[in-house]
């Protein structure tokens, strides 16, 4: 592969594991006070976004392990802030929702995260947002061609 190429991945590496640490300094330092830690949060926002997923559908959008979602699904569910249903057609399948307590919570992350995008994107040109936006649809894209493509894991089975 040509050095340059490989110079350029690993700077687009470095700038994507920087961008996703201080996102999450972030979000840490404005929930500081609610008691929940960053990967609960983002479990959170997954189900605020996609209402009833599965364990397996929700460790796919978070890139974790199953067994890893599930002991925060578990440690969100004694303090009632998640519900898990069984599927009434299959009951080994189990949905997991937002406890109605917390789906204002998660309204409320939602546009904090938001808003913090917003308030960076306010340093830029539109030219730039534009290129940054359609560069990185173009990575979504690939990645996610590679990974729905031939050898790609089957999210039921780790």
């Amino acid at each position: 592969m040509e050095q340059k190429l490989i110079e350029q991945a690993e700077q687009l590496k470095d700038l994507l594991r920087t961008l996703n640490r201080k996102f999450r300094q972030y979000m840490m330092a404005q929930t500081v006070g609610c008691g929940l830690t960053v990967p609960q949060l983002h479990l959170m926002q997954e189900l605020f976004q996609n209402p009833g997923i599965t364990l397996g559908e929700l460790s796919i959008r978070l890139g974790l392990a199953k067994s890893t979602v599930s002991g925060i699904v578990d440690r969100l569910e004694k303090q009632n802030k998640v519900i898990r249903k069984r599927n009434e057609q299959d009951r080994r399948v189990v949905h997991i929702d937002l406890s109605p307590q917390v789906k204002e919570l998660g309204h409320n992350i939602s546009l904090m995260r938001t808003n913090y995008l917003a308030s960076l994107l306010a340093s830029m040109t539109q030219e730039e947002i534009t290129g940054l936006l359609t560069g990185l649809e173009k990575i979504n894209q690939l990645m996610m061609q590679e990974t729905n493509g031939p050898g790609s894991a089957d999210p039921d089975l780790d």
